[in-house]
């Protein structure tokens, strides 16, 4: 079984459990002949299992009706009551007929039929309220048609109802089984009907029953509605509006319909064009440029109260049309999968892989040249081609694409700068020549199995196994040509700080999976060699990793740290070219993930040893060298020991424990995890959080990384490349704080000893690219960007990625997207509890433990740690119980959901590396009692069992590559689009085991109803509907929250021994004087609230007289004279003079408090004490 079937065996079973029987579904249980009213058995026994018709082969339901057994492509009689909208804040899920205490069928319902309506009225006005409704009773879709004279409209409806028998048998109570009746309806509309304005038109529809025999007293009726398209002015041109409604007045199941589809097919004559989209009005380039890359997925149809969808095509003339569109209640939508692999191809059909390899690179021989040249002419030929096609586009496209090619050569253009300066400039070739070794031996380091540690007879740790040989992989060390192509266009920038490129900030929007992690690493290898090449002694800081979620700073830690490990090997063995100073790393984050100070490093190590319950604050597990494990080992005694974590002399370093390791010896690792340590030792990269910036106001010791003396002279360079991640994360007021803090990071990274001065290197990535340079000048000023790779002609086509291939040429799978609502199941738990089941019941069923694995585990989305808890309770009772009535219902073996997962910041940093390992257990384990059966509750070790559900938060969004993964559920449309596209592509990574994400949507939500309606139309446009990020650092609420703190963290950085008192004048001015500069760029209005907030802040300063910097002790602080204090603090109610809220993190976080109940305020007698006036 291939992935794509066992991804389809997983749909289905959803689909199966919400929509009902698919077409051509073989018979399931023993034949019955439900021909007459009633069907009488002669014991209770014969009533068990599963039974269907035996004249139709059609299922027949007998523990519930078909209002209870299905919620999705129902059609409820227009006599239901309506009821209202489940509330979202419901967290009840009830799920009726199936729950583990419903042991007896429902009883014979009332009413089960009634006669059609036939006092439907001719109105001209189309209502379509009973789409939305509660339970819906209609459903429709709108479309655009060119109509010509004789055409026609044809028209199909497809559904079922179910008929009632009364069941007979001894001790058993009278009650119904119900036997599903399929029909099809055809209706034709006619040029006449579609031309007629703004009429409700009845169709007549021609009946077409699977079992002839049988003639339904009840079917739908089919109407039209139609008017001329806003705008235009061809009458042959009309917006039509097709709508199936359930007329039946009674109430029953027997009047509902079930499975219900309609299509409508354009015959000759009559063309489906694409649907009117919003009128753009003074179109910008990044609207012509999304219009010229969507170009070919336009929306053909908009569906009410279920999802529309169509059949893609070209018309004749080349444009976009299609031969029919559908209403679908259960949408799906597969988005292509692209591949960062670049191929040749020939003119014999074949095609080859063009990769480069680092170890040839760092040979330096002609045959890593001929690869770098072949990628460079490949992508010139591909621009070549590209600018050739622009007179074939459509007038309203070619300006676009004009400016597409423009960026593409400039691209190229840098590129080629950059491979000229490695083979002629002895400085930049040496650099790429070094970096290419080292990351050649970080990539093979990084991957080195890890060794467990074992206990010697002398009670000394030792690693398992023999000390790994790191020799070069064939199939590793490899560039892709996204990779080395970046590399070769940030290179001259990152040589030469004089570069007249040097403030242009580099940005890359790349699939992910891509590999931008390692075109990072490599930049970085690149600007830290070429920094020691230029002076052996300038040592320092040069690199700034920045993240916005501590899962991923960790994560990129531990991958960097192979990284630093080559380079100082490579160091140590050419001092005199790279000098003494060793290079080393270090994580700058928060006191919750490592210690600050030496005092809480020695704290928190004596509490991991003492108590295995402890927080492990010293994020490694395994040598960056040589994968030997290091960390917390259980005890037989209490405690634990922690081998390779060492405190000695007073401070804390990583030794490895294999006397092999060339970091086993005294000096250990370079890697820093304590503050105090990164702040004496200077770091060659720092790795951070954009939050642990907000600190400098507070930790003048942090001078150091920015190349800054005791006294804030300059002592070697400042940083000279700035990595940020993730950038469309920063964003809103997260991206607003950091905004206004980042002209003094600016200030700070500057070489101000050069003329000019000398800033640093920004490389940046996105998820998104909607107004992307409106986002780098808020953030950091600056007014050139170059996105990379920079768009071709076509979304999903930049040469750099293109869709993916099988081997036999035929498309890979992609990511595919179930959407499913439901408004009649009551609430939007109801669904998640039927979704679960059916994907747990639904990976037993797939026969390969191997094709099982990836559908084993469900990671589910979740948008609030409210929701999520919600969730955690439908695992321990509703979904259980559900599973029960499948067992008596089905007759299957329930697969509970026993290994459950959360994965959300409530996680300790320490905790969050092992979650994503049991994350990564697979399928068939290796010490499975029975391979064919793995997975299943009596093969597996309790110990070896795959995850069954991980919920999640938004901590997934980055970070989690486990390409294990291959099906998902989110619970609610995320709040944006970019971080659907992130969450979401946490599965379906590896091609083997294809993406299903099934994103269940919530019918009282009206934005949830919106995407659910347009599903497809979002679906395959997603990158083109991510909505533009927002950065306000000067708006007044952020001005007010953190302008003196943006202040102070320069002036404390410049001059660690200034006093606040007296106020400091001259310091303040100078940090204002950039800040202000920076407004007037960035939002020029704003300037005159910066004035007056300016002013109020210097004399506040001026008159508080504050003696010291801060009221918090751990600051070397005074709670009475201290001039900031930590936001959420309150001000001591003593001290009259002003102290300033100041922030500690850049995030907006709610102070938390305790609540604590006290009986202090009861009188003797429990009585009111009395209220004096």
């Amino acid at each position: 079984m291939s992935g794509v079937e066992a991804r389809d065996v997983v749909e289905a079973a959803v689909r199966r459990e919400l929509f009902g029987p698919p077409d051509g579904e073989a018979p399931i249980g023993n034949p019955v002949d439900c021909s007459g009213p009633s069907l009488t058995f002669q014991t209770k026994d014969e009533t068990n299992g599963q039974f269907h018709d035996r004249d139709t082969l059609e299922e027949v339901l007998t523990r519930s009706d078909p209002l209870r057994r299905y919620g999705v492509g129902v059609l409820y009689s227009g006599g239901t009551p309506t009821g209202g909208l489940a509330s979202e804040g419901d967290d009840s899920a009830v799920i009726p007929g199936l729950a583990a205490s419903d042991e007896n069928p429902e009883a014979p319902a009332t009413d089960v039929r009634g006669p059609r309506r036939q006092d439907q009225p001719d109105s001209d006005d189309f209502d379509l309220s009973d789409a939305n409704r509660r339970k819906p009773s209609a459903m429709a879709i709108s479309f655009k048609v060119r109509v010509a004279e004789g055409a026609e409209l044809k028209i199909r409806v497809t559904g079922a109802y179910y008929d009632p028998i009364k069941i007979t048998a001894p001790d058993t109570p009278p009650l119904n089984w119900w036997v599903r009746r399929p029909f099809v309806l055809d209706a034709v509309a006619s040029a006449e009907v579609l031309r007629k304005e703004r009429k409700r038109s009845p169709l007549t529809t021609t009946p077409i029953f699977v079992e002839p025999k049988i003639e339904p007293r009840i079917k739908p009726s089919v109407s039209i509605f139609n008017r001329a398209v806003p705008g235009e002015a061809d009458p042959d041109l009309r917006l039509v509006t097709l709508a199936v409604v359930n007329d039946a007045v009674g109430t029953g199941p027997g009047s509902a319909f079930f499975q219900v589809a309609v299509s409508a097919t354009a015959s000759e004559g009559l063309r489906i064009e694409p649907y009117p989209d919003v009128e753009q009005r003074d179109s910008d380039d990044e609207e012509e440029s999304i219009a010229l890359l969507y170009r070919h997925r336009r929306t053909f149809a908009i569906g009410h109260g279920c999802a529309a969808t169509w059949e893609d095509s070209i018309g004749d003339d080349g444009t976009p049309t299609v031969p029919f569109v559908k209403a679908d209640a259960l949408p799906a939508y597969e988005v292509t999968s692209l591949t960062p692999d670049v191929y040749e191809e020939h003119s014999d059909g074949t095609r080859t892989s063009v990769s480069v390899s680092m170890e040839e690179l760092a040979n330096t021989t002609a045959t890593g040249n001929a690869q770098v040249e072949k990628v460079l002419d490949l992508y010139a030929q591909w621009i070549s081609d590209r600018t050739a096609s622009i007179e074939d586009l459509p007038d309203r496209y070619q300006d676009a694409a004009r400016r597409h090619v423009e960026k593409c050569v400039e691209a190229l253009e840098r590129m080629q700068e950059g491979w000229y300066l490695v083979q002629h400039d002895p400085l930049a070739g040496r650099a790429f020549q070094l970096a290419n070794h080292a990351m050649l031996y970080q990539q093979i380091r990084s991957r080195l199995e890890p060794r467990d540690l074992i206990r010697d007879k002398q009670g000394v740790f030792r690693p398992d196994g023999a000390h790994p040989a790191a020799t070069p992989d064939p199939n590793a060390g490899r560039w892709r040509a996204f990779q080395i192509a970046f590399i070769l266009a940030s290179l001259p920038e990152l040589v030469d700080p004089t570069h007249k490129k040097r403030t242009l900030v580099d940005l890359i929007f790349f699939p992910t999976g891509g590999g931008k992690t390692e075109a990072y690493l490599g930049a970085s290898a690149i600007s830290l060699l070429a920094r020691r090449l230029r002076n052996p002694d300038d040592a320092g800081t040069d690199t700034l990793m920045r993240y916005t979620l501590r899962l991923l700073t960790a994560q990129q830690f531990l991958r960097a740290s192979s990284l630093i490990c080559v380079l100082e090997d490579v160091r140590s063995r050419m001092e005199d070219e790279l000098g003494t100073a060793p290079f080393g790393i270090g994580v700058w984050v928060g006191s919750d993930s490592t210690p600050n100070r030496w005092t809480a490093a020695e704290k928190a190590l004596s509490e991991l040893r003492r108590d295995s319950r402890a927080s492990n604050k010293f994020l490694l597990l395994k040598c960056p060298w040589c994968g030997t494990r290091m960390g917390p080992v259980s005890k037989a005694t209490r405690g634990q020991d922690t081998p390779g974590y060492i405190w000695s002399g007073g401070r804390f370093l990583f030794r490895c424990q294999d006397e092999l390791c060339r970091f086993s010896g005294r000096d250990g690792l370079p890697v820093h995890v304590v503050d105090e340590d990164i702040y004496e030792t200077r770091p060659s990269i720092v790795i951070g959080t954009v939050d642990k910036f907000a600190t400098m106001a507070w930790q003048p010791a942090a001078r150091t990384m920015f190349g800054l003396g005791d006294h804030g002279e300059r002592v070697c360079s400042p940083p000279g490349l700035i990595i940020q991640d993730e950038l469309h994360l920063i964003s809103g007021p997260l991206g607003s704080m950091v905004g206004l803090y980042e002209p003094m990071i600016d200030d700070l990274t500057t070489d101000h000893r050069s003329d000019p001065p000398i800033p640093a290197k920004i490389i940046a990535s996105t998820a998104t690219v909607r107004r992307y340079e409106d986002q780098i000048l808020g953030l950091f000023g600056r007014k050139e960007v170059a996105l990379f790779p920079p768009h071709g002609l076509e979304e999903g086509r930049s040469f750099f990625a293109e869709p993916a291939r099988l081997p036999d040429g035929k498309p890979a799978p992609g990511r595919r997207y179930l959407g499913v609502m439901s408004p009649s199941l009551g609430s939007t738990q109801t669904v998640q509890a039927r979704v679960a089941a059916a994907t747990l019941q639904a990976g037993p069923r797939i026969p390969d433990p191997a094709d099982r694995d990836g559908y084993w585990t469900n990671l589910n989305f979740l948008n609030s740690l409210r929701e999520l808890g919600n969730t955690l309770s439908l695992l321990d009772s509703d979904v259980p119980d559900y599973l029960v009535g499948l067992q008596r219902r089905d007759g299957i073996t329930p697969r509970y959901p026993r290994n459950k997962m959360e994965l959300t910041s409530r996680r300790r940093s320490d905790e969050i590396p092992k979650a994503i390992e049991e994350l990564e257990l697979r399928l068939p384990h290796p010490n499975c009692a029975d391979g064919a059966k793995c997975g299943s509750s009596g093969s597996c070790p309790e110990n070896a069992k795959c995850v069954d559900i991980c919920l999640a938060s938004n901590i997934i969004e980055v970070g989690v590559d486990i390409d294990r993964l291959g099906l998902m559920t989110i619970v609610g449309q995320p709040k944006t689009t970019a971080q659907y596209i992130q969450v979401s592509g946490r599965v379906g990574r590896n091609v083997k085991t294809p993406g299903l994400v099934i994103t269940i949507y919530g019918a009282a939500k009206p934005r949830d109803r919106s995407h659910y309606e347009r599903f497809r139309t979002y679906h395959q446009r997603l990158y083109a509907q991510v909505e533009p990020t927002s950065v306000t650092p000067f708006a007044e609420p952020v001005l007010k929250r953190a302008l003196h703190a943006a202040a102070i963290s320069r002036m404390r950085q410049l001059n660690p021994t200034l006093d606040p008192s007296p106020f400091p004048q001259a310091e303040f001015d100078d940090s204002i004087a950039l800040l202000r500069t920076r407004a007037a760029l960035v939002d020029s209005e704003e300037l005159p609230v910066f004035d007056q907030w300016v002013a109020e802040r210097s004399r506040q300063w001026a008159k508080g007289e504050r003696t010291t910097w801060a009221t918090v002790n751990y600051f070397n602080g005074d709670p009475k004279q201290g001039l900031l204090r930590p936001a959420g603090d309150l001000a001591n109610p003593a001290n009259k003079n002003i102290t300033w809220e100041t922030p500690m993190s850049m995030r907006s976080v709610d102070a938390e408090c305790q609540l604590s109940v006290t009986l202090d305020y009861l009188t003797d007698d429990l009585e009111e004490p009395e209220v004096q006036a």
